[in-house]
């Protein structure tokens, strides 16, 4: 402690200065004794314990996970000077604040710090803290950026002291286990759903060029979604396609199409196109649309129609199912690499229906649900062996319908209709004079008995009236 004297705060109204007495030393050393209530002794033998609690037993590689650990804090001895917890941060974590929206934990203050390139979270506790002082605190931390070998995740906390003796508490160690978790959807979609048959202005061909001499085209589109949170690095996906259907073509494959994040090699277990049809956008006419209404030239009305036609089916029930336990199905292999969180891997199934199939004499008129099948299982994780992941497997269908619908009746030239007139017209004149010459048109008619008689009668009717009155 150093003082001096302010001469000018100490100068009177007249200016004199005060002045020192030279006998007086210029250095006055005082003691200051703190009230410790240590003990006897009055040294501070502190009795720190420290637990702790995660709220998640397990966190979800590839996940942005909170996590907090709730600390309880406790001094059974003497007071502790300078008291602090000490968080020992592992590389995958970071702090992220106190938890303060609580009424049964303390609102502590904390300060991020590294010390000999280790990170740590120094909170205070006190100073002191005094013996019989719990204290319960709330910390958030946010895991991330997992190791693909990492099995844990582990926490080191202390608290410690400025004390002579006792002045920590014992190390402990907080660990949330690691696990795996991927969930994984497939979908699948026709494009069109529906096709109305017979195709108009479609004649078969004996040796087809182009894929509109085979038929209209559809598209099977399969997603193999990977919802997370973790990445699966192998996948496997299985589709049952209909392939044939009475000796002829059902869905003729021309191209097999992938896309995606994760890379998929497909294969098949027969040749596809092998008629080795071409399929220019140029010829990809309009003779399907995904809305299900066939030419689009015939209009909106005529959609309508044939919507109305396949409602009244599938509720009368008409619609036979062509699946794989009842046609020839084709098989197509595809393994699928590695789909991180939100990522997908898509086939694209590029076919034609087998129009000619359906104008056999065993097949018009009868309505069919074509349906391919679709299977997957992932196989293998990129993490740790010793995580012991659950491999995600389901399956999906796609089914599209072929309607056989009434041709709308042709309107009648108007030739005919005049014509019907003139002979309708012609043939009544014809009656007419028929009937003139038959004498219809000159009947006398008999005379009428009734009325005469009445005439008769009503004048005495009246007269005897006339008497009794």
């Amino acid at each position: 402690m150093e003082f001096s004297l302010d001469y000018q705060q100490a100068a009177d109204e007249t200016g004199l200065l005060p002045i020192l007495d030279q006998t007086t030393p210029t250095n006055i050393s005082k003691q200051a004794h703190i009230l410790l209530d240590c003990g006897d002794d009055n040294i501070c033998k502190p009795d720190l314990k420290l637990s702790v609690v995660s709220d998640q037993k397990e966190i979800y590689i590839g996940d942005d996970n909170p996590l907090t650990l709730e600390v309880t804090a406790e001094n059974r001895g003497e007071g502790a000077y300078e008291a602090e917890l000490h968080v020992f941060l592992p590389p995958q974590a970071d702090f992220t604040g106190v938890v303060r929206n609580s009424e049964t934990l303390s609102r502590l203050s904390c300060a991020y710090k590294i010390e000999n390139q280790t990170r740590v979270v120094v909170c205070d506790l006190g100073n002191p803290m005094k013996g019989g002082t719990k204290v319960l605190a709330g910390l958030r931390f946010s895991v991330h950026q997992l190791s693909e070998q990492d099995t844990s995740v582990k926490f080191d906390l202390q608290i410690q002291s400025s004390n002579q003796f006792n002045n920590t508490s014992s190390l402990v160690l907080s660990i949330t286990k690691l696990a795996v978790l991927a969930k994984v959807d497939v979908r699948g979609v026709s494009a069109p759903d529906q096709v109305f048959l017979p195709v108009a202005n479609w004649q078969p061909k004996e040796n087809p060029v182009v894929g509109d001499d085979i038929g209209p085209q559809i598209l099977h589109v399969y997603e193999l979604r990977n919802r997370g949170p973790s990445t699966f690095s192998k996948a496997m996906l299985d589709i049952e396609w209909p392939y044939r259907f009475n000796n002829g073509s059902l869905l003729y494959i021309t191209k097999l199409e992938v896309d995606g994040d994760g890379g998929m090699n497909c294969s098949t277990d027969m040749e596809i196109n092998p008629l080795n049809v071409s399929n220019p956008l140029s010829g990809e006419k309009n003779t399907t649309s995904p809305s299900g209404g066939g030419d689009r030239t015939e209009g909106s009305n005529r959609n309508h129609v044939h919507r109305r036609e396949l409602e009244r089916k599938e509720m009368e029930g008409d619609l036979e199912t062509l699946d794989c336990s009842k046609v020839q199905c084709l098989k197509i292999r595809c393994q699928v690499g590695r789909v991180e969180r939100g990522q997908s891997a898509i086939l694209y199934i590029h076919s034609r229906l087998g129009v000619a199939t359906f104008l056999k004499t065993e097949s018009q008129n009868r309505s069919f649900t074509v349906r391919s099948s679709a299977s997957f299982s992932v196989i293998e994780m990129p993490y740790n062996k010793n995580l012991l992941p659950e491999l995600p497997s389901n399956t999906t269908t796609v089914s599209m319908s072929v309607i056989w619908v009434k041709s709308d009746p042709e309107p009648v030239p108007w030739w005919i209709v005049a014509l019907a007139l003139i002979a309708g017209l012609l043939l009544l004149a014809l009656l007419i004079f028929v009937m003139y010459k038959l004498g219809f048109f000159e009947r006398v008619r008999p005379p009428q008995e009734d009325s005469t008689e009445k005439e008769q009668l009503a004048p005495q009717e009246n007269g005897d009236r006339n008497t009794d009155a």
